[in-house]
């Protein structure tokens, strides 16, 4: 593995500026964030589970489009990740956290890695990108990326990383406390903004007043409040362009409202819980407010059906038992325990479905990724 002194030398570096670089955090999530994505980035990265690399070769000079969330963490998982096989990469932090990748981008220079952090709009990013790049690797909306798709030469390497709209099923065999405080852990980390957090929930119509009332009781012990103070759970959004649409839809009508939710000032909103159509955009869209959209289910084959609308298939989280038909065509599986349980940035993510493509000369297929592998090329 290529610059393996380097990365070593960056997280000494960035262990040695923590307290700097948790407060600059904080400027974009709660300090609970901060800490857990420091944890990840941090953590043993196992290089050991990618001893492959030794039998690839880098594919050159690799564009990384971040998304806005867990700065530090998406650092290790696309910019690290590109440059692990020996690669070059260009950088383009998302506008609202560009300051934080600045400073960790800054570290890794001084590491000796070669990471230029570009701040340009995205018309001269991607312009560059059709003229220098060999890979890129682009996290963001469907939209962007197929318009990335058709500029870029064939020759250029694509790797794709969309939205989430992970699914939560709760069946009848269910512990019910320990599905609605998962519910919550999983729907509110990050004060909800997260490609794997939950967005949907489905519950046998067998339980649905049980685990509305366990709901009910783990929702009121949740705190609001701003980022810095260490009892809070849910912080000012960092992406609130579209919170007022969701909540306006709900106060407007769309669905039936267990636990109506208040615009608590500025970007920081209340947890909304409201039963929703299976097959509504509030049902299956990613939101990126803390609204918990429900359905409830009467069979494993209405369940299946339900399961099956959309254009994303990231995430599934399985409390109970796991369904007849089995897991369907989601990438990440969790029975019984919450997919932040199984987090480890050296396994490959991602999604069917409209979740992720890779895009290799002529061909292109969907699901799970490793970037080490997507940016290199065998010896």
């Amino acid at each position: 593995m290529k610059y393996s002194d380097e990365v070593a030398a960056f997280r000494r570096l960035l262990v040695a500026n923590r307290a700097d670089l948790i407060e600059l955090c904080m400027s974009v999530e709660t300090l609970r964030t901060a800490e857990v994505e420091w944890a990840w980035a941090l953590t043993d990265p196992e290089y050991r589970r990618v001893a492959w690399l030794s039998e690839r070769r880098p594919l050159g000079t690799i564009y990384v489009r971040m998304p806005a969330t867990l700065p530090v963490y998406s650092f290790f998982l696309f910019v690290v990740g590109s440059l692990l096989p020996g690669n070059r990469v260009v950088v383009r932090p998302a506008a609202a956290s560009r300051h934080v990748v600045a400073a960790v981008g800054e570290l890794a220079v001084e590491s000796g890695l070669p990471v230029d952090v570009q701040t340009g709009d995205w018309s001269s990013f991607e312009a560059s990108a059709k003229q220098e790049a060999d890979g890129v690797v682009f996290c963001g909306g469907p939209e962007r990326a197929d318009q990335l798709d058709s500029v870029l030469p064939e020759r250029v390497r694509l790797l794709y990383q969309g939205p989430g709209s992970c699914a939560f099923v709760v069946t009848a065999e269910a512990d019910l406390e320990q599905a609605a405080a998962a519910v919550v852990r999983t729907r509110l980390f990050n004060s909800s903004q997260d490609c794997l957090a939950t967005e949907r929930v489905y519950v046998a119509e067998a339980v649905r007043d049980g685990f509305f009332a366990a709901l009910d009781a783990v929702l009121d012990r949740v705190r609001y409040g701003e980022n810095r103070d260490p009892r809070v759970d849910v912080g000012p959004l960092l992406l609130d362009k579209h919170a007022d649409d969701w909540y306006g839809r709900v106060a407007g009508g769309e669905g039936r409202v267990h636990r109506a939710g208040r615009h608590l000032g500025g970007s920081l909103y209340e947890a909304c819980v409201v039963e929703a159509a299976p097959d509504s955009e509030l049902m299956l869209a990613e939101k990126y407010c803390p609204i918990i959209p429900v359905a409830t289910y009467e069979s494993d084959r209405r369940l299946r059906d339900m399961l099956s609308l959309g254009d994303y298939a990231l995430g599934l989280t399985v409390y109970g038992r796991l369904p007849s038909f089995g897991t369907l065509d989601f990438g990440h599986v969790a029975i019984n325990k919450t997919q932040y349980d199984l987090e480890n940035p050296m396994s490959p993510f991602g999604g069917r479905r409209r979740t992720t493509f890779v895009r290799a000369g002529s061909g292109r297929r969907s699901g799970p990724a490793l970037v080490p592998f997507e940016m290199s090329l065998p010896l």
